[in-house]
């Protein structure tokens, strides 16, 4: 069965390690067309009972090493996941394999060590803020565009050099109230744009991007390191959110001390897990409604994994589950009378509507774990 491929994988890398627990924390990414739930999971705080319960019952006494793959998730889930990591071992470590982004990075922090393979990446942790206050977005009907915490303050930024505020000896410049002067109608622009607690949200969100980031850096920082010149690696002087950041350039802001490249060996073992998990629950595969429904159904049943945490003692899955049901969607100005209470027939040659009923979405204990049913 595949979890006790993974298992093997998971022993051989702890060999490696001189015997330290490894744990899988991994939020699965896979694509679907249309968005499908349970497919692509973020890092979240619900997840952090099930990290509980496998490393109560498994060996932590040689140390704990958690094996990270995510696109990154609520940055407010990192501090008490990282906190209940470092009440099983002061010294836990992050193995990257390849995609530990955004939260996912900053709960990095936190460890003892991050160790890298050459193709592992960590990414800016400059958030993505999203409430009921953002501005709609055109393109998807109903859903709300995040705000990115960077491209407020790179406006703030674009403001002031563009009227000299930034400039050397600008207090006292006698143009400088002229030049301030001009400012209302460009801040008046954004906040026009953008609910004033959006953007009260989003200063929010930096102050606990800074703090936290530093707060992380503090259980193992060396005396005299500059926090704050790793924070703003990390945020300001990355530029781009979707900046990756490899093995080297993570050597290079966050020091030998915190981050270093995985031996050949490890490396190997790394990369076969990751391989395990991606071939296990089709990580690579997009999954598209029509192929997935077929040309004649009308509903079926689906079960979707998107996460996994495991040992080789406990494992845990993110399964989701319900019903697709799919349509054809009329062109404008033609009507087809059905029964009340029957789907609407697959018209040949005419496009497809889906819609969604999730009936459960949980970590559950998976005894025999057996991955997705397509």
């Amino acid at each position: 069965m595949p979890y006790d491929d993974r298992k093997k994988l998971i022993q051989a890398i702890e060999g490696l390690r001189d015997d330290r627990t490894l744990v899988s924390l991994c939020n699965f990414d896979r694509a679907s067309n249309p968005e499908l739930p349970g497919l692509a999971t973020m890092l979240t705080a619900d997840l952090k009972e099930s990290l509980y319960r496998i490393l109560k019952e498994s060996p932590t006494e040689k140390g704990v090493d958690i094996f990270l793959y995510t696109r990154g998730g609520d940055t407010n889930s990192v501090w008490p996941i990282a906190r209940l990591l470092q009440d099983f071992d002061k010294n836990f470590e992050v193995l990257v394999p390849f995609r530990a982004h955004s939260a996912g990075t900053m709960l990095a922090l936190g460890a003892n060590k991050i160790v890298m393979t050459r193709l592992g990446e960590l990414s800016p942790i400059d958030a993505t803020t999203g409430n009921q206050f953002n501005p709609l977005d055109p393109a998807r009907k109903g859903k709300r565009l995040g705000i990115s915490v960077e491209d407020v303050r790179a406006y703030q930024d674009f403001l002031a050099d563009a009227f000299g505020l930034n400039r050397e000896g600008a207090s006292e410049d006698a143009d400088i109230g002229q030049r301030r002067a001009l400012l209302p109608p460009f801040i008046q622009r954004l906040v026009d744009t953008t609910h004033p607690l959006a953007l009260g949200n989003v200063h929010r969100v930096h102050q606990l991007i800074s703090r936290l980031a530093k707060k992380l850096l503090q259980f193992h920082s060396t005396p005299g390191q500059d926090l704050d010149a790793v924070v703003r690696a990390l945020t300001v002087e990355a530029f781009s959110h979707q900046h990756m950041i490899g093995a080297e350039e993570a050597i290079e802001a966050l020091g030998s001390g915190l981050v270093e490249k995985a031996s050949e060996d490890l490396e190997s073992k790394l990369d076969e897990l990751l391989k395990r998990y991606e071939d296990d629950f089709h990580l690579r595969t997009p999954l598209f409604g029509p192929r997935f429904m077929g040309t004649s159904a009308s509903e079926k049943d689906f079960r979707f994994i998107g996460g996994a945490i495991e040992s080789r003692h406990w494992g845990y899955l993110f399964e989701t589950k319900g019903k697709i049901i799919q349509h054809s969607k009329l062109p404008p100005g033609v009507n087809v009378q059905i029964q009340p209470g029957q789907p609407m027939p697959l018209v040949p040659g005419l496009p497809r509507e889906y819609s969604l009923e999730v009936h459960e979405q949980r970590w559950h204990r998976n005894t025999q774990p057996e991955g997705v049913t397509i």
